[in-house]
């Protein structure tokens, strides 16, 4: 069994994910993806290594991993021991680039 750590970073980008599909879409929409993404995310509790290698982050510190909710949207996380640290959750429209500079700036500020 894994526990969840919730990186304060990926808690800020799935309130933004939430208040822009509110804005955009609508409230059920935001919730329903808030709801899928808290789900895939729960189930790591129990196959902590469901989610596939985040090929953009090889080579890192950590093996970031990722989990894929509705096409749109990477939960990217990394085991250490026996805990699943969520780093972030991403738009994959966005520049993928922006991802791994995001995870570089994280790393350095622990």
């Amino acid at each position: 069994m894994a526990e969840i750590k919730w990186h304060e970073s990926a808690r800020e980008h799935l309130r933004q994910i939430f208040d822009f599909n509110i804005d955009h879409f609508s409230e059920t929409y935001a919730y329903s993806i808030l709801g899928e993404v808290l789900d895939e995310v729960q189930d790591l509790e129990k196959f902590p290594k469901k989610g596939a290698p985040e090929l953009l982050l090889k080579g890192r510190e950590y093996e970031y991993r990722h989990l894929v909710i509705r096409k749109n949207y990477k939960v990217i996380y990394f085991l250490v021991e026996d805990e699943a640290h969520i780093a972030a959750v991403w738009d994959v429209r966005r520049d993928p680039q922006a991802l791994v500079q995001l995870v570089v700036d994280n790393q350095k500020s622990k």
